[in-house]
């Protein structure tokens, strides 16, 4: 078992980070995608199902630091063959995926008045905390109106920009794999070894 990356292949930190928040995120919007097509939004017997949405939301924001920070500071595979646009538009897609990582779960927690409750903890809804209590005091700001536009920024970028943005990776991933048959995909599955 290979914990570091290498030149020609990510190591086990690398893939755990991007397959669990992969997984999150995927888990993330089936949940959120359950309460709006099946459930009222706004009823007590949605929270539960709300809950579990926001602590996937939590977990991709609690991953996100070490994973740019492992990125940063361990070296990255060798780009393949391939263009100076192509290398570049890569570096514009991994930047925008990053950004949603740190964005949408940011947006999520600041937005939401509600404790996540993980059963053996729970997070405090960002609107009971001192941080926010100053805020208000400060600017004499309720939560409502502290709230509106960050839910206005996070279901915008929920709805219309993550899935661009993962749709895109996805489909270069996949271009990769079977139309340059080379290994960008491969080196990020748990198997592969280079």
């Amino acid at each position: 078992m290979q914990w570091r990356n290498t030149a020609t292949g990510f190591g086990v930190l690398a893939k755990f980070f991007h397959w669990t928040t992969a997984a999150a995120f995927i888990a993330a919007y089936i949940v959120v995608y359950y309460v709006i097509w099946f459930m009222d939004d706004t009823s007590e017997e949605s929270l539960p199902v709300l809950n579990i949405h926001w602590a996937l939301g939590l977990l991709i924001g609690f991953l996100v630091l070490p994973r740019l920070l492992w990125r940063l500071l361990e070296i990255q595979p060798q780009e393949p063959p391939g263009s100076k646009l192509e290398h570049r538009l890569a570096h514009v897609a991994h930047c925008g995926l990053y950004s949603l990582m740190i964005v949408l779960p940011l947006t999520g927690y600041l937005g939401t008045g509600a404790p996540t409750d993980f059963g053996l903890f729970s997070v405090t809804g960002f609107d009971s905390t001192a941080l926010f209590a100053w805020i208000s005091k400060t600017f004499d700001l309720s939560y409502e109106a502290f709230e509106a536009p960050l839910d206005v920024i996070h279901h915008f970028l929920g709805k219309w920009v993550a899935w661009v943005v993962v749709a895109l990776h996805i489909a270069a991933a996949a271009f990769h794999h079977w139309g340059r048959r080379d290994d960008v995909l491969k080196r990020m599955l748990p198997q592969f070894r280079p």
